[in-house]
């Protein structure tokens, strides 16, 4: 029976050390929002596969502007992504001022596509290009048509395969996108082995500030992404006007053979715009690029248009999009007081909840974080603020396990102590200007010894604040690059803080009066905490309960002029820096088993430990959990189920 009682004991260490080192998965972080893409049909364009490209890509809302309307602002508002595909009808003048006010609101990807200069194509080459050139992009359509052999052959991914479909207008384009580190152009290709049908295609090339046209296969320009290439062709030119670069004679049948461009994109940082010019069109077209196979060609088109539509999201829309969640924490509602009595000022503009933060994120991917602030209502961004938000000031506070770093106490501002300290600061504001926080109105990102490492202006594709208007989220995005420790990133430390921005007030956070609030003061202050310098000036942080951010603001010392210390969150849960403490434990155990059988046996086995320990850090008001990690929680199941066979074999 004893046997048997410490053969289970056994199998139940060995059941429970494996789930408790058990480390879960992280999730995927789909869309946040439904991204609606819109789908011009008023401009001439076919429908042509359009509901086959819509009933399988269902990950988006699909919008329809339908024949016979105009493009107005009140039709883009609400949209993200809009395809233009073989326009054969000239926009207008006011929907030329749509689509320009549209995408300079940023966060926009425009998709447009022409035709060869094959039959009425030189129209639609013109009027793609007028959209282009209004916009200010500079790529461009040549007055051109694209043809190749079909004797001719093109390895690609190991596969060889002809670089036109049994006839020499019907070109195959292979995806082979430029590397942008940054940009995800990886997602253009992946998975895609077979190359995409351009039927009767054109080619794409580009212009410059001063008017001059350029090949894009030998001349580049930032911001330039080349998608989809055709191989081992030539030029064709079938109607006026003439071609802008590649001449016939110098280009045409006969004069040897080239490589040309078939999709690119262009890509605006500033602004966060990905504009994508195509030469033939994803849908509508003769024959669209979604055919999965043609004249006995097989072809990717399908999986394609899938890449391109999640390479845009990912890109300029949503960049968290796919990320994978490293840790979430729900913040309480109705805590945004501060200590308890901070209250809103009495402008309508402060509407409730816009100083209530509800939830924070942490996600990654291979190259950078997202750090998602959830609040309950951005307020609708009164003033226009660049970021998409105009009232909201975010301070976020990261603690890593890197300790070459240098480690900060202090905040820009907020009145209060950090412990243990923190590393790296991101401060997350409304984005006016080209000047870099405190100085401007620029989020940036700062080291412990106060070292500007990055701000949203200067370097925008490595770390950048936008917000989710909709669902009422402030997200930043930082590249691994700017930080280190960063495969450490669950174990870091997170100190969230939710306040008022006020341009004009100090390190841009409104002012906390004593008594009632003002139109643009917030009130409920500590009268003797203000005029001693330690009033906390923050409205809600990050606390898995309101009392935990009650007490922690609360416990500032006027009298001593001592700030309130905040503790972050590590894990889901407030970390409390452990206790100074010296141990010294001396254990000595000596047990004697005898056993008899067929041969009997005596072992004598003798066991001292001796653990001596010192630790010196903050020391919490109120310790709530202790910090048990890993390793301690598998050295106590070991020494419970060691004295259950010590204690069994003895009474034997």
């Amino acid at each position: 029976m004893r046997r048997l009682l410490v053969i289970s004991l056994l199998i139940l260490s060995l059941l429970i050390v494996p789930t408790i080192l058990q480390v879960a998965r992280a999730e995927p972080q789909e869309s946040l929002r439904t991204i609606t893409v819109a789908v011009d049909l008023a401009h001439g364009e076919s429908d042509k596969y359009l509901n086959y490209i819509m009933g399988n890509l269902t990950f988006v809302n699909w919008k329809i502007i339908p024949r016979g309307t105009t493009i107005t602002n009140d039709i883009l508002n609400d949209v993200d992504i809009l395809l233009i595909g073989q326009p054969t009808v000239a926009f207008t003048p006011s929907e030329l001022d749509a689509i320009y006010n549209w995408i300079n609101t940023g966060r926009k990807v425009l998709y447009i596509a022409g035709d060869s200069d094959y039959g009425p194509g030189p129209t639609t080459i013109d009027n793609v290009n007028k959209v282009l050139e209004y916009i200010g992009a500079k790529l461009r359509l040549e007055q051109a048509s694209a043809y190749s052999d079909p004797s001719m052959n093109y390895t690609y991914k190991g596969t060889t395969y002809p670089t036109c479909a049994q006839a020499y207008y019907r070109m195959l384009a292979f995806i082979e996108p430029d590397n942008i580190p940054g940009l995800y152009t990886w997602m253009l290709d992946q998975n895609i082995t077979k190359p995409i049908i351009m039927h009767g295609s054109g080619v794409v090339i580009w212009v410059d500030d001063q008017g001059n046209y350029h090949d894009p296969v030998k001349e580049t320009y930032p911001g330039l992404i080349r998608i989809a290439w055709f191989h081992k062709a030539y030029i064709g030119d079938n109607n006026p006007p003439a071609p802008y670069v590649y001449n016939p004679i110098s280009y045409g049948q006969g004069a040897g053979w080239f490589d040309f461009i078939g999709y690119a994109a262009e890509y605006w940082s500033d602004k966060n715009v990905v504009i994508t010019v195509a030469s033939e069109s994803l849908y509508g077209d003769y024959e669209p690029a979604w055919a999965s196979s043609y004249y006995g060609v097989p072809l990717d088109g399908p999986r394609f248009v899938e890449n391109l539509l999640k390479w845009w999201i990912k890109v300029v829309i949503q960049p968290s999009y796919m990320a994978e969640k490293v840790l979430e924490v729900s913040d309480p509602t109705g805590d945004d007081k501060g200590q308890g009595t901070i209250l809103y000022p009495t402008n309508t503009v402060f509407k409730p909840g816009v100083f209530d933060l509800v939830n924070f994120k942490v996600l990654q991917d291979d190259d950078f974080i997202y750090l998602q602030v959830k609040v309950g209502d951005l307020g609708g961004n009164p003033w226009n603020g660049p970021n998409g938000f105009s009232l909201q000031h975010v301070q976020i506070y990261v603690g890593t396990t890197d300790k070459s770093l240098p480690v900060n106490t202090s905040t820009f501002g907020l009145h209060v102590d950090l412990a243990p300290g923190w590393n790296y600061a991101i401060i997350a504001v409304p984005g006016w200007g080209n000047t870099p926080y405190p100085d401007g109105e620029v989020s940036a990102l700062y080291r412990a010894d106060n070292k500007l490492i990055a701000d949203e202006y200067n370097n925008a594709t490595l770390f950048d604040v936008y917000a989710y208007t909709d669902i009422n989220i402030i997200e930043v995005k930082i590249a691994k690059s700017l930080l280190s420790d960063a495969g450490n990133i669950g174990s870091w430390i997170w100190y969230v803080f939710l306040t008022s921005y006020d341009g004009y007030g100090e390190l841009k956070i409104r002012s906390i009066q004593a008594g009632d609030p003002g139109e643009w003061a917030l009130g409920g202050g500590d009268a003797t905490a203000i005029l001693a310098g330690v009033q906390p000036k923050v409205v809600d942080l990050l606390a898995p309960t309101d009392q935990d951010q009650y007490s922690m603001l609360k416990s500032y010392d006027a009298g001593a002029g001592k700030l309130a210390v905040v503790y972050g969150i590590k894990g889901g849960a407030i970390y409390y820096p452990p206790v100074t403490v010296t141990v010294t434990t001396t254990a000595t155990t000596t047990v004697t088993n005898t056993v008899t059988s067929t041969v009997s046996t005596t072992t004598t086995i003798t066991q001292t430990v001796t653990s001596t320990s010192t630790s010196t850090q903050y020391v919490p008001e109120t310790v709530t959990q202790p910090d048990m990690t890993i390793t301690g929680i598998v050295a106590v199941v070991a020494l419970i189920v060691g004295l259950a066979i010590g204690m069994l074999l003895k009474r034997k």
